[in-house]
Order: C-alpha cells, then sequence, then structure tokens
C-alpha cells in the first residue's frame, strides 16, 4: 500500500469516524460529514462482488431448505411387461404396476425444517456481514483517498515555500547581499521537498485507483475536507456491548453451530431407516388372474449409518467450538475498537496542539530571520518542523477517523438496513 497508507493503522484494526455533520444516523454517532451521500454508498455496497456473493449463496440456502423440507424420498414408478409361455396352456401377455414412496418416521421431517431454516438464517446474516465488511474496506479507501489528497497538499505548500526562499536568496545573492551558501541550503530544501511531493502525488494516485478498482461507482464521487473528529455520543464504555449485540458474524456462527446440531440428531434418528410403501396391480395369465397388494420395504441399518451419526457429532461439536472462537474474537475486536477510538483520538489531539506549537515557532523565527536576529538555517528548520508536524496532524487525524467509524460501523450505526 501507498507510504500514507501505511502509516496508518491496518485496515482489520481501524476504520473512521471523521468530520461529524449534526445529523444522528444512530443515537451513539453522528454520520461523517466527508462522506459521500447514503445513498451512492448503499449502491456501491450493494454492487459489490462480495455482497453479490453472499446473495447468491443465499439463494442456495433457501433452495437448500426447500430441499430438506421435501426430503430425500420420491414416488418410484416400477412396471413389468412380460411374454410368458406355459406348456400345455399357451402363451400369455402379463404386466405389473407398482408406486413406492419412502416414508419419514416422525419427527424427522421437522428435524429437517428446522435444519433448513437455521441455514437461511445464516446466510442472511452473511449478506450483511458482507455489506459490514465491504463498509469497513470502503471507509478505509474514503479516508486514505482525503488523507492523501492533503498530503499533497501539504508538500505543494512547502515546495511553494521553499520556492519563494530560493527565488528571493537568488536576488539577494546576484546584489551581494546573502551568501551562495545560504541558496545552496534554500535550493537543497526545495528539492527535498519536490521530492516529497513527488511521492505524495504518487500516493493520491493510488489511493484514487484503489478506490476505484473496488467500488467503480464512486471513483468520482466529489472529495471533502477531512475534517476534525470529535468524541462519540455513547460512552465508550458501552460500545462493547452493543457490538456484540449486533454483530452477524456471531448469530451467523450460532445458526451454522445450531444447523450442525440438528444435522446431528437428524443422522441418530436415521439410525432407525425409513420404510417404503407401496401399491402393486398386476394381470397375469392374459387376464385371467388380476390383483391389488401392498409391498413394504425396511433397510436394516448397519454400520453406515452409525458412523454417519457419529461424523455428524463431532461435525456440531467443530462448529460449536468455531462459534465460542467467533465469540471471543467479536468480543476481542469490540474492546479493541473501543481502545483505538478513545487512543488515537487522545493523539490526534496531541498532534494539533503540537501543530499548532511548531507553526508559531516557525512564524517567530521565521521573523527574527527576516530580522537580521537569526540564520537561514534556523529558519529552514523551523519550516521543516512546521511542515512534519502538519503531516503528523493529518496522520493521526486519519488514524482517529478511521478507528472511530470502524467502532460505529462494527456496532451497524450505518448503512445496515435494521439499524437505519
Amino acid at each position: 500500500m501507498m507510504r500514507f497508507a501505511a502509516l496508518l493503522v491496518p485496515a482489520s484494526l481501524f476504520i473512521a469516524a471523521p468530520a461529524w455533520s449534526q445529523t444522528e444516523a444512530g443515537p451513539g454517532m453522528a454520520r461523517p460529514s466527508f462522506l459521500p451521500p447514503d445513498a451512492l454508498i448503499l449502491e456501491a455496497l450493494d454492487a459489490s462482488p462480495t455482497v453479490n456473493e453472499a446473495k447468491a449463496n443465499l439463494s442456495g440456502a433457501q433452495a437448500a431448505s426447500r430441499l430438506l423440507s421435501a426430503g430425500d424420498h420420491e414416488t418410484i414408478i416400477s412396471a413389468t411387461l412380460d411374454d410368458r409361455d406355459v406348456r400345455a396352456d399357451g402363451r400369455f401377455t402379463e404386466w405389473s404396476l407398482q408406486l413406492t414412496r419412502g416414508l419419514r418416521l416422525p419427527g424427522k421431517a421437522r428435524l429437517d425444517r428446522a435444519a433448513g431454516a437455521a441455514g437461511v438464517l445464516a446466510a442472511g446474516d452473511g449478506v450483511e456481514d458482507a455489506r459490514h465488511q465491504t463498509s469497513l474496506i470502503f471507509a478505509e479507501a474514503w479516508v486514505v483517498r482525503l488523507a492523501a489528497a492533503e498530503r499533497r497538499a501539504i508538500d505543494e505548500a512547502e515546495l511553494a515555500a521553499y520556492a519563494r526562499d530560493v527565488q528571493a536568496l537568488s536576488r539577494r545573492v546576484d546584489l551581494k547581499d546573502a551568501a551562495l551558501a545560504d541558496l545552496e541550503q534554500a535550493q537543497a530544501a526545495q528539492a527535498r521537498a519536490a521530492a516529497a511531493l513527488a511521492v505524495s502525488k504518487g500516493e493520491e494516485a493510488n489511493a484514487g485507483a484503489m478506490l476505484a478498482g473496488q467500488f467503480p461507482s464512486l471513483a468520482n464521487a466529489a472529495p471533502s475536507e477531512l475534517t476534525p473528529p470529535s468524541e462519540p455520543s455513547r460512552p465508550y464504555e458501552q460500545w462493547p456491548e452493543l457490538i456484540i449485540q449486533r454483530s452477524h458474524e456471531l448469530t451467523m456462527a450460532r445458526a451454522l453451530a445450531d444447523q450442525q446440531h440438528l444435522f446431528a440428531r437428524r443422522a441418530a434418528s436415521d439410525r432407525l431407516p425409513d420404510p417404503s410403501l407401496g401399491v402393486r396391480v398386476f394381470n397375469e395369465r392374459g387376464g385371467d388372474e388380476t390383483g391389488v397388494g401392498l409391498v413394504l420395504s425396511l433397510p436394516f441399518s448397519g454400520a453406515r449409518r452409525s458412523a454417519a451419526a457419529d461424523r455428524q457429532t463431532a461435525e456440531a461439536s467443530a462448529a460449536e467450538a468455531r462459534f465460542a472462537m467467533t465469540a471471543r474474537q467479536v468480543r476481542s475486536n469490540a474492546q479493541r475498537d473501543v481502545i483505538s477510538a478513545s487512543s488515537t483520538l487522545q493523539a490526534w489531539r496531541e498532534a494539533e496542539a503540537a501543530r499548532a506549537a511548531a507553526e508559531q515557532a516557525a512564524r517567530r523565527i521565521t521573523r527574527g530571520y527576516e530580522l537580521g536576529e537569526l540564520d537561514l538555517a534556523d529558519s529552514l528548520l523551523a519550516a521543516r518542523q512546521s511542515f512534519e508536524m502538519r503531516r503528523l496532524e493529518l496522520e493521526t487525524r486519519a488514524r482517529a477517523h478511521l478507528a472511530l467509524l470502524k467502532m460505529a460501523l462494527d456496532a451497524h450505526e450505518f448503512w445496515l438496513a435494521e439499524y437505519e
């Protein structure tokens, strides 16, 4: 990832809160004002391959639920036609017709329907979780793009400042009013700033390309200023439990574990095989003999059914363990969300104070240089420190936005239908 993005916390840990507008999108977090309109964001999220894959999985789960409800048994039609030659009696045409169907024993159909419903529930949560995960990717891409644009603007301002120094010193050197060494120092600072600007322009282009590649419909959305972050309106200590309660990842894991338990009960019930019942009609000796009969078939249960039940029980235990692991991860991530949001916001406040102090010091030192009280080296160093503090403030501001918005998105404050 680009150099600026590398300075940000990983996408999996942070994703953002911003310059907040006054409109509340949820009880605990105001909607970030620098984001595109919600209608455009929702359209982009729903158009993402990840969400579409999850929707296809939901359709598959609904079909699987219908399949389970219908059961494995089908009506089987059997027909025979014989040409029978009986010594001394002659030849006869004979036929028989049989309809047979397996019958699910009591309780099995209920388990099948319940297992299908659990699968649909899990797949539905999968759609919302895919939208949630995609929203995190979008938020990071958008914040990185805005931050990269602002980083490029800072580098342009620094280059312009050194260019003015070089121009002024060139005239003074020509007039023998300044030393050549001063001009060379200013030119070195200008060259360094030009190199930094070239890098930041590349990072901005990369950020734009990354956003366009992942969310083509938002590639041309007008960017806005990455404004200062603010505290969420909900106390930090309330966020972890809210994130856990609203986690689709957790409810999906629970539904999948429940489905595996139902499959295990179903496999255990299959130790007693389903019977098959049929009706048979026949015509023999050219119609001299006709009849109707019932046919009952019952498989013998053996080692295969026992092994299938044991295997499904083991898979249910594994699914329960996956749920427990998911629950721990969700709780850990929720706590990390809150820690990251509060700590990065405090770091931004400190960086903002440092930026203001560095700019004030730079103005005073520049004034002292203009009055002849300080050397050019002092002025150049102060200017460089001022611009470095501006970049540090930008980086911490972006980190705070990313952390705050990730906390809000993990709590489903934005872009998920049930909480909008």
